[in-house]
């Protein structure tokens, strides 16, 4: 009997267990590359060579009402917003800055000055590559990669206006997937 009632309190602990070491909100590491190129997005490339910086936890957001009606497609993409950010440091996050390029900046700050320049919505497409759109702006526009022989090809990501008329298919530019994280490779023995 004894047997039978510890079993029973084990099974109650196991099955009401919360994981221990989660993040609330956020995912597990992933990195974010381009379906063109297969190069991945990194606002840390130049600054830092460990492989962890060059991936991204999503951590999904509730924008207040008087950030949402800067979305000016809230009611016809309903997919909800996240942010981007480093796996070391929770408040750093992706960011698409004043001059179009790729950064990293604080997600409070973003938020609290309405710039929204760390909020993105992803955006499911009839593949398994996503459309990553960014509230800068009129908010219309999405992640990218773009063609110029001028610049290394790591760095050729930038925005452009999404395709959202659901006729038509997005171009292979336009979509990015969400993959496992970069990390380094352990070599065989």
């Amino acid at each position: 009997m004894k047997k039978i009632i510890t079993l029973f309190f084990m099974f109650i602990t196991l099955a009401f267990a919360t994981p221990t070491g989660d993040l609330k909100d956020f995912t597990e590491m992933v990195s974010i590359r381009s379906l063109e190129t297969g190069i991945f997005l990194s606002a840390f490339r130049d600054t830092s060579k460990n492989p962890i910086d060059q991936n991204w936890n999503i951590k999904e957001i509730v924008l207040s009402d008087e950030l949402k009606q800067k979305d000016k497609l809230a009611d016809e993409l309903p997919f909800g917003y996240v942010q981007f950010t480093n796996p070391k440091e929770s408040d750093l996050c992706l960011a698409i800055l004043e001059d179009g390029t790729f950064g990293a900046k604080s997600c409070q700050d973003d938020l609290k000055d309405g710039k929204l320049e760390t909020v993105f919505s992803i955006m499911p497409t009839t593949t398994s590559a996503v459309q990553i759109r960014s509230l800068v702006l009129e908010s219309d526009e999405c992640i990218v990669t773009f063609f110029n022989p001028n610049i290394p090809i790591q760095k050729r990501f930038g925005i452009a206006p999404c395709t959202l008329d659901p006729i038509f298919f997005a171009e292979v530019n336009e979509l990015m997937i969400i993959t496992p994280p970069l990390t380094a490779a352990t070599p065989l023995e």
